[in-house]
């Protein structure tokens, strides 16, 4: 293989690694956050506006993840880019979960489930709405916790970096920093202003 056949595969390695950082990063940011508050600490959060990246974060997940279980279900080849090799990746085990689930599937239900609870959100009232933040943030952080055990199994186990699998881990990991917010807000029994105003009556 030549140095030219080689290169596409040393920089996927190296965005892989960047990309596990931001996910044990947000992991890491996450649960000090959850620290403090248990402490009676004030954690730093972003403010409530910026839960409304989370449908669009959400639907751009749910698009990635959407084309990732065509590509598994239906072997066919990737569109990978300059980066990488998806189609080895996806060509390997581990693209089906017990050798049956497709991974983008499982992608796809998570991202459609923080959808839901979102909308829920914003449309439910009182107990409901004060629920739908610790939903998506069990959601993200479930995602974030699966995307470090691919993104390591990418590294390390079938040695190709999936482009399309990087782009959800990054998705997911916004997820769940922009969640921390709304969480510590409803279990320190305040609702989070991005709900407030449609769930008051």
């Amino acid at each position: 293989m030549s140095a030219a056949e080689s290169q596409p595969a040393a920089s996927g390695f190296g965005l892989a690694w960047a990309v596990m950082i931001l996910l044990v990063a947000a992991l890491v940011y996450a649960l000090i956050a959850a620290l403090l508050v248990a402490f009676g600490r004030t954690a730093p959060v972003l403010p409530a506006e910026t839960m409304i990246l989370i449908p669009i974060l959400s639907l751009i997940g749910l698009g990635v993840a959407i084309y990732l279980t065509f590509i598994e279900t239906t072997n066919t080849k990737a569109v990978c880019g300059p980066v990488g090799d998806c189609n080895a990746v996806q060509a390997s085990p581990y693209a089906k979960l017990f050798g049956v689930v497709p991974v983008g599937l499982l992608g796809a239900v998570g991202y459609i489930g923080i959808l839901i609870a979102w909308f829920l959100g914003r449309t439910g009232r009182g107990r409901l709405a004060r629920l739908v933040p610790v939903a998506i943030f069990g959601m993200a952080l479930f995602g974030v916790l699966f995307s470090i055990y691919l993104t390591y199994i990418e590294l390390y186990v079938i040695h190709a970096v999936c482009i399309w699998c990087l782009s959800s881990a990054v998705i997911m990991a916004l997820v769940l920093i922009v969640s921390v917010g709304g969480v510590i807000g409803a279990l320190g029994g305040e609702q989070p202003d991005e709900f407030a105003d449609d769930s008051e009556a």
